[in-house]
């Protein structure tokens, strides 16, 4: 079975690469669709002026972001990919206190070792009346690992905020079991398929057929709470 893991693996980082910065990468997994459909009016209501995209990975999120910001400002452990503005730890931010309006920060914090540490660094570097808008893993399978340390809940994010100095604006949920469950065979049979010719982009389409349709039934946050795949939260610093 190790090739099939190894083929997976490999498939997966090519998919990801492939599509990060397509509005198709959102459909790529259920979980993917439930995430993006409760992010984007949260993004509308809350981000503002200049932006810190912390964490920013592929850069999926920097066209979303740059539709409401004034400057957007890309931040991630390492500057290998083209477009990152900085590399730190999130930890220890190279950045003036009071320098941004907003803090964007989607599934990256399960992957700190200082949760605590990372918001206090978010509230300093955002003016007084900043943002944060932040989204976590609530079921999430193990992954990115060794780097993966926690998950939370809504109770879990709240006294996380409001002990690093944010008065907590908005709680929304994303997804729940049936985009959890379909969140796997989607990531199996496309890392599978990458590379085979016809068959991957056949697979492809119907992939966001299945990914949009268990987006769809699960479209009702307040429905999903106790079984919420992903949790956001909109704070404000005081």
């Amino acid at each position: 079975m190790g090739w099939l893991s190894r083929r997976i693996k490999r498939g997966g980082i090519a998919v990801s690469d492939r599509y990060a910065k397509s509005p198709a990468y959102f459909d790529l997994t259920p979980a993917g669709r439930t995430l993006i459909n409760t992010l984007d009016p949260l993004i509308a209501e809350h981000i503002r002026g200049r932006v810190l995209d912390a964490g920013a990975g592929r850069l999926t999120y920097t066209e979303r972001l740059s539709k409401v910001a004034s400057s957007v400002v890309s931040l991630d452990r390492d500057r290998v990919r083209e477009g990152l503005s900085l590399a730190s730890d999130l930890e220890t931010l190279p950045l003036r206190e009071g320098s941004f309006d907003s803090v964007f920060c989607s599934q990256v914090l399960e992957h700190v070792r200082d949760p605590i540490k990372v918001l206090q660094e978010f509230h300093r570097i955002l003016r007084p009346g900043g943002t944060l808008l932040l989204s976590v893993p609530h079921l999430a399978y193990l992954h990115n690992e060794p780097h993966d340390y926690f998950r939370y809940t809504e109770f879990g994010l709240r006294h996380l905020t409001v002990r690093a100095g944010f008065e907590l604006l908005e709680t929304r949920w994303s997804g729940g079991l049936l985009s959890f469950l379909g969140h796997l065979p989607s990531t199996f049979i496309l890392n599978f398929c990458w590379g085979i010719p016809g068959l991957f982009q056949t697979v492809f389409l119907l992939n966001r057929i299945w990914s949009r349709t268990l987006a769809a039934l699960e479209s009702n946050d307040a429905k999903s709470r106790r079984f919420a795949l992903n949790i956001a939260v909109a704070c404000r610093r005081d």
